[in-house]
């Protein structure tokens, strides 16, 4: 049995048992819930609009779903990869944790209560214990998720000789999106604009902040030419990081994981720098100073077939 077979089966038990928890927990105190019911409360706490029963309960199960959905689709699309396995069950996770606890507390306020307006008050600050569990529980799911090996790339090849003729200018440009930033930043967005749904203005603004600011930072392109190698993030382009073609030794292919470099990101050890969105090839650096630089990007023969030629033709004049 494949990861991706045990891990689609995972998933589906675990969406099921979450689903029907929904719908256990909802039922099981049903003569004790007014109809309709309050479903949203003000800054004050009090309860100021409601949804039937049956509306609210589809409500749940339909965002829950949502949630299960696209964890699957990062899932089967990155298979191969234990980052998005990881991905796809922080998704599930957290999912699983925001809906129950959001469903929960809800129905809480509303136990016992003559009529939707006399719930209890829900201060904006009970959400906080939520969105705090839902990020832990995230955070088990990576943990469980990022188990077994990537698969297995093809081997790379020696790198071919790249000569350039005589005045002769050559640009490589190649690309790489970090899946793991885009879910990361997707569900940071996603519990900031339902914090501000619920009047959370503070913590919401926070969080929709912090989720654009990792969905800019998490795409990269890299072009390298006689200047050297230039690195710029997100749809702006911006920062950049720029090595100049004097400060390279030379460039190879290596595969690397984020744990052998520091982490995912922007990360500086004592003897390595490296830009990593994902795992796998990167372009790596040998700059004069000793150091070792990784650029986690797609296709990086090229690119260091390019670099060395060019540190070649600058040698030579």
């Amino acid at each position: 049995m494949t990861y991706r077979t045990r891990f689609l089966g995972a998933a589906g038990l675990w969406v099921a048992a979450v689903t029907a928890a929904l719908l256990v927990g909802a039922f099981a105190v049903r003569d004790r819930l007014p109809d309709p019911m309050a479903t949203h409360w003000g800054i004050s706490g009090a309860p100021d609009d409601s949804m039937p029963f049956a509306g609210h309960l589809v409500f749940d199960l339909v965002m829950w779903l949502i949630i299960a959905v696209v964890a699957v689709v990062v899932a089967v699309r990155g298979w191969e990869r234990r980052a998005a396995r990881a991905s796809a069950a922080a998704i599930l996770g957290a999912g699983a944790a925001f809906a129950v606890g959001m469903s929960a507390l809800t129905t809480w306020a509303n136990l016992d209560a003559a009529g939707w307006e006399q719930a209890r008050s829900l201060p904006v600050w009970q959400v906080i214990p939520v969105l705090a569990l839902a990020a832990l529980v995230g955070w088990l799911g990576w943990w469980v998720g990022n188990r077994g090996p990537d698969a297995q790339p093809e081997e790379a090849g020696e790198l071919a000789e790249l000569t350039l003729k005589p005045g002769e200018r050559a640009v490589w440009v190649s690309s790489v999106r970090s899946r793991t930033l885009l879910v990361i930043g997707g569900i940071t967005l996603l519990v900031g604009v339902v914090s501000l749904a619920l009047q959370a203005w503070p913590p919401a603004l926070v969080l929709m902040l912090s989720g654009l600011l990792v969905l800019a930072l998490s795409s990269a392109r890299v072009q390298v030419d006689e200047r050297g190698v230039r690195t710029s993030f997100g749809p702006l382009r911006w920062p950049v990081r720029r090595i100049r073609l004097e400060q390279i030794e030379s460039a190879r292919v290596e595969i690397r994981r984020a744990t052998e470099v520091g982490g995912w990101g922007y990360r500086v050890l004592p003897h390595t720098t490296a830009i990593m969105l994902r795992g796998g090839e990167c372009l790596a650096l040998r700059l004069n100073s000793g150091r070792n630089f990784y650029i986690s990007v797609d296709h990086p023969t090229r690119g260091a077939e390019l670099v060395n030629a060019l540190i070649t033709e600058r040698s030579a004049l």
